[in-house]
């Protein structure tokens, strides 16, 4: 088992990259693209700033439901801090910054499968189809299981911790170790590693989106003025 989780791990650490490297080809020919057109030349400062609004703060979804962000920001922010205290089992030394995160984080590994399963009932109370996209609500309740089975190994049924550190460092120095003899913690490495490779579609695309948006609405805008 611990060998398939070893080989399995490096087909999805290639799938992410090659993911990755892919949707930022696809980035940097569109923004390309934009920046020659008469209207991105054009941009105002205010609709750049709105971009970063919409990146960062989801402010899109503010203005459309405002009930649906703030799960859907929790469930980002959370997210965030829970990956980056995961940093430890990774790094070897650990670094002083991701031991600071270390208790922000467990409190967001703690929320997150909660915000995810707020999310998931917002979306099906609301109908609204593109909300409630079948890929999207496969990664969410991906990740309400990845998160919910992490609650439960630190509350409950704890993994050993250094056995967890040699088979993630092992992996990195591809000199793999022996797997954990946790059930949890396979299931919970098995559902991450399905996880990863959707990740670069969400980090690349998403401020291109929200920036495409934007020229859009700013060309609507010109136009209107003009007539």
């Amino acid at each position: 088992m611990g060998k398939i989780l070893v080989l399995s791990a490096y087909c999805v650490y290639a799938a992410f990259w090659l993911r990755f490297l892919a949707h930022l080809l696809v980035w940097w020919k569109a923004a390309q693209r934009l920046r020659t057109t008469s209207v991105v030349s054009r941009l105002p400062l205010k609709a750049c700033m709105l971009t970063a609004v919409d990146v960062v703060l989801l402010g899109r979804v503010l203005d459309v439901n405002p009930a649906l962000w703030i799960g859907e920001w929790t469930f980002h922010a959370s997210f965030l801090f829970a990956v980056l205290r995961h940093l430890r089992y990774f790094l070897d030394p650990v670094p002083i910054w991701v031991w600071w995160l270390q208790t922000p984080g467990l409190i967001a590994g703690y929320i997150l499968p909660f915000a995810a399963a707020y999310i998931l009932v917002v979306r099906t109370l609301t109908k609204l189809e593109k909300y409630a996209a079948p890929a999207n609500m496969f990664l969410v309740t991906l990740v309400l299981l990845i998160s919910s089975i992490g609650v439960i190994m630190h509350a409950w049924y704890k993994p050993d911790l250094v056995d967890v550190k040699l088979f993630a460092l092992g992996i990195l120095s591809f000199h793999p170790a022996a797997a954990p003899e946790s059930l949890l913690f396979l299931t919970h490495f098995t559902l991450a590693l399905v996880l990863i490779p959707f990740l670069p579609t969400h980090i690349i695309t998403a401020p291109l989106v929200m920036m495409e948006a934007r020229r859009r609405e700013e060309a609507l805008r010109m136009v209107m003025h003009d007539e």
